[in-house]
């Protein structure tokens, strides 16, 4: 993860975003009188200097990582080969990187803090592969989003992951690369079979292609979620979004509102940005402002949670219960499909003491979402302070289950810690 939105605890939930899983439109809506219209520099002085400006060199590699692929990558003839290597490359280059959601950097930016997160690991993956002329787009990932809590800040985490075909030699079908992330075409046909064949064509020497997918998180490639291509101005908006979240959570809202105007900027239709625009309004008491910035969200896309969840919350503050209260009922239904919403209830619940009301949620979250080993650790830990042994094992067995990679090196460590001290 790594696009945020935000929702402030106090009323009803209202909410930022660092990027909304939303439909992409490609057609304008808000034009550039209305944002100017909207836009009031003069609540916020700031010293523009402050502002990290990016368009030029967004997608610029440093140095030092153009020399490494020239030496690693580009001498390759092969177009998936080079594929490979770069994405052999990409992951031992982060892989002793932290993951945080809440702080994005720019390429130039990420040795120095070797800190990474979706959005982070994509802008770098595209750019490499730009470099190494693999085709390389970005996409968002339209799976539920889900929560974490900064402050007094709850954080609405979602994601996004590149795209791309390669060409390849259809003799080496199925080598190398997850099948699941994978389909294939037959150029001289242009048909797709879906079971990851390729259809025989008419040229002399048969021509396919692949589509891959690259994630920080591996998981992620094989869900089924619907994906949103972005282009590369709509992806340095929810940069600025990003920058804008952490401004937020430093209490720097003079440059959270510079780092949301940028966003909007670049990309008028960012809902992401047309949210926390809101979120910057309203905590500077400009409700009328904030509410047409909720609007405009709301323009854009209609079932936009968070811009729904806010403007309820500011609806609350005018004292017009009746629209809050819809509003509300439309998020809450919502909400209730969503088993990351449960988790967040279970979290709340874990900081107040209340672990039976905790395990109950989490139980909600896992009959919605049975595969998300995350539930379980939880579940696992909310038995522990209960005293359950019992069932402190079984959901650490059904956490190991659904995780990969470290993960599930981790929770086997558990496991057989919590076994060596039960035979002592």
């Amino acid at each position: 993860m790594g696009l945020l939105t935000i929702i402030t605890r106090t009323l009803p939930l209202s909410a930022l975003v660092i990027s909304a899983c939303t439909a992409v439109d490609p057609a304008p809506t808000i034009t550039q009188t209305q944002l100017d219209l909207l836009l009031r520099d003069e609540l916020f002085p700031l010293d523009d200097k402050r502002i990290e400006y990016a368009p030029e060199d967004f997608l610029q590699l440093p140095a030092e990582y153009r020399a490494e692929l020239d030496r690693l990558v580009l001498p390759i003839e092969d177009e998936f080969e080079r594929y490979r290597r770069l994405r052999r490359w990409m992951y031992r280059q982060f892989e002793e990187f932290e993951f945080d959601v809440s702080e994005t950097y720019s390429i130039s930016d990420l040795s120095a803090n070797r800190k990474i997160n979706c959005l982070s690991f994509s802008t770098m993956f595209v750019a490499a592969a730009r470099y190494a002329q693999v085709d390389a787009k970005f996409q968002l990932v339209s799976a539920p989003p889900y929560w974490d809590s900064a402050n007094s800040t709850w954080i609405n985490n979602q994601h996004i992951n590149v795209t791309g075909i390669i060409e390849i030699d259809p003799s080496t079908v199925g080598y190398g690369a997850p099948q699941s992330s994978i389909s294939f075409f037959d150029s001289s046909l242009g048909t797709v079979n879906q079971l990851g064949g390729v259809t025989a064509g008419t040229a002399e020497k048969p021509s396919a292609t692949r589509r891959y997918t690259m994630d920080i998180s591996p998981a992620v490639i094989s869900s089924q979620s619907r994906h949103d291509r972005l282009d590369d101005y709509q992806v340095l908006s929810l940069y600025y979004s990003n920058k804008a979240i952490q401004a937020l959570l430093d209490d720097d809202l003079n440059l959270t509102y510079a780092y949301t105007r940028e966003a909007l900027r670049t990309d008028a239709d960012s809902v992401v940005a047309w949210t926390n625009l809101g979120v910057v309004y309203s905590r500077k008491g400009q409700l009328k402002l904030a509410e047409e910035a909720y609007n405009n969200a709301l323009l854009l896309d209609g079932d936009a949670h968070s811009a729904q969840s806010n403007l309820a919350s500011i609806y609350h503050r005018q004292g017009r219960t009746e629209e809050a209260a819809t509003l509300e009922a439309s998020v809450a239904e919502l909400k209730a499909q969503n088993p990351y919403y449960h988790q967040l209830l279970a979290d709340t619940d874990m900081d107040a003491g209340d672990i039976e009301q905790a395990i109950g949620h989490l139980e909600d979250a896992v009959a919605l979402k049975h595969n998300e080993f995350l539930f379980y650790h939880k579940l696992a830990i909310a038995h522990q302070r209960l005293g359950n042994a019992e069932q402190v094992m079984e959901n650490l067995v059904k956490a190991r289950r659904h995780s990969r990679g470290e993960d599930r090196s981790r929770f086997s460590g558990k496991l057989q810690a919590l076994r060596d001290l039960a035979a002592n």
